[in-house]
This record gives structure tokens, C-alpha cells and sequence, in this order.
């Protein structure tokens, strides 16, 4: 933590002094897009898995959105510094099967999102269509500090009696950051649906994370249209409350996928 923090005053320092120093231009602007979230890096005990907790898991990514603004401070008419502070919901999803005593089968379907306020500062190069600034492709590169302000699991599910082939539906909610119940809701055939509640004090997730960001795009005047990916560094995993369930030395890492449209004021 020290050293993201160490990362962000220099980086912020830098863009101070070149404001103070008058230098290029400066544009303020809005950025906005869908993107793409999922994990990768999954690790327990220091072997690499392809799934959480068994081959049958399977994390996908789901859609989500990001918005925000964009300061971009220019040194020279090829390179630039921009900071930008977004909210971006990212959201994954999983199926899964479990066996309960070679009599039950569990299926399931989560969906986890995560709420955040996200901070990249990339350097940016520019690349003129016939010397003309106005239309250029964009490439950046820099880290990003990401805090999140809100996370939710919501899982579906069916409980089967494979010797009778029975079946309730399992529907639960849990916020990751609150201590509170997950609730369960169990319903049968009817329709009927009882609710269940556990304790949940637990934090399966770190709020903070850090990695770097790589975009790419075009400018046409004062339009941007362009791509990014977020590759996470850190582990984000709560790797002590994991290993109160069971799975030890457990990792995760943060990917995520974006389309942005912005315009420059």
C-alpha cells in the first residue's frame, strides 16, 4: 500500500509541476463506455487453478459501465499526462456444480459486481494524421488505484435429488463489504419460498486495488473513441477469511475490458 501511495504523490507532483510551469495545453473532458470484468491469476496454495473451487466453476465476464472525466495536460503536441477519475460497476459471473453426499447436486449461477472509483494517470502518445493534431491515433500506458465503495453477490440455484429428481430453487445475497446476513430463499414446486439466514461477518475481497492501464484510440477534433484494458497487480483476495473456509492461500487478480466514447469540452 505504501508504495501505491508513493506512485500517486509522484505522479501527482509531476502533473503539478508541468501546470505551473505553463507548459502545452490543457483540455478537460468526458469519458463513458461499457466494459468487461473477470478474474484472473486464480492461485490456491501456489498452484495455478482454472477455476475457483472446481473444474466445473467457470468465472465469465458480464457487462458493465464507466464514466467520468479526463484531464489531459499537454507537455508537446506528440506527448501528454492524463488523470482521470472515473465510477466504473464491474461485474463476473460463475456456474458451478456441487455434490452433497452422493445424494444431492447443487447448480448454480452467480453474479458478482463490484462498485469503484477509479484513478489511472497514463502518459499519452499521439501519432498525426498528415501533421494535423486535430485527428490522431492515441496509444497511453500508466497505473490506475481503484477503491471500492459497494460489492454484491447474487447466486441462483437448484437443489436436486438425483434418487428422486426433486428439485428447489436456492436463490442467496450477500454484500461483500457489510456485516450482515446472507439470506437465502428456498422455493418449492408451489411456489412457496422460505427464508433462511446465516451469519456473514466475514470480507472476501479487498476494497483497494492497483495494476496499470493500456488504451488505445483516436482523437477527431475534440471526439475520442478508443479501447482499454485494466490488468490488476495486486491480490484482492481476503486470503485469511478464505482459508476460515477451507481454501488456502488462495489469489486473485482484477481484469477488465472497456469501450469508451468521450468529448473533450
Amino acid at each position: 500500500m505504501k508504495r501505491i501511495v508513493a506512485i500517486l504523490v509522484l505522479s501527482l507532483c509531476c502533473i503539478s509541476m508541468v501546470m505551473a510551469q505553463g507548459q502545452g495545453t490543457f483540455r478537460a473532458g468526458l469519458r463513458i463506455g461499457p466494459n468487461f470484468s473477470t478474474l484472473y491469476g486464480l492461485q490456491t496454495d501456489g498452484q495455478k487453478i482454472p477455476t475457483l473451487f472446481s473444474a466445473e466453476e467457470k468465472y465469465k465476464m458480464k457487462p458493465g459501465v464507466r464514466a467520468g472525466f479526463v484531464f489531459d495536460i499537454g507537455l508537446t503536441d506528440v506527448i501528454s499526462i492524463q488523470p482521470a477519475i472515473y465510477y466504473s460497476l464491474q461485474r463476473w459471473g460463475s456456474k458451478a456444480q456441487f455434490n452433497f453426499d452422493d445424494t444431492l447436486i447443487m447448480k448454480t449461477e452467480e453474479v458478482m459486481s463490484m462498485q469503484l472509483v477509479q484513478i489511472p494517470v497514463l502518459v499519452n502518445f499521439r501519432i498525426a494524421f498528415k501533421d494535423n493534431y486535430n485527428y490522431a491515433f492515441v496509444f497511453g500506458v500508466g497505473p490506475y488505484f481503484s477503491v471500492a465503495m459497494f460489492g454484491q453477490d447474487v447466486m441462483d440455484g437448484l437443489l436436486i435429488d438425483q434418487y428422486t429428481g426433486e428439485s428447489l430453487y436456492v436463490r442467496g445475497k450477500a454484500n461483500f463489504y457489510k456485516d450482515e446476513n446472507i439470506s437465502y430463499y428456498v422455493t418449492d414446486k408451489s411456489g412457496y419460498a422460505k427464508e433462511y439466514t446465516t451469519g456473514y461477518d466475514k470480507r472476501p475481497f479487498h476494497r483497494c486495488d492497483f495494476g496499470f492501464t493500456i488504451a488505445a484510440g483516436f482523437e477527431l477534433k475534440k471526439f475520442y473513441i478508443g479501447v482499454a484494458c485494466d490488468l490488476g497487480v495486486i491480490n484482492t483476495a481476503n486470503t485469511k477469511e478464505w482459508e476460515e473456509v477451507g481454501i488456502r492461500g488462495y489469489t486473485q487478480r482484477n481484469l477488465n475490458l472497456q469501450a469508451t466514447l468521450g468529448y473533450y469540452f
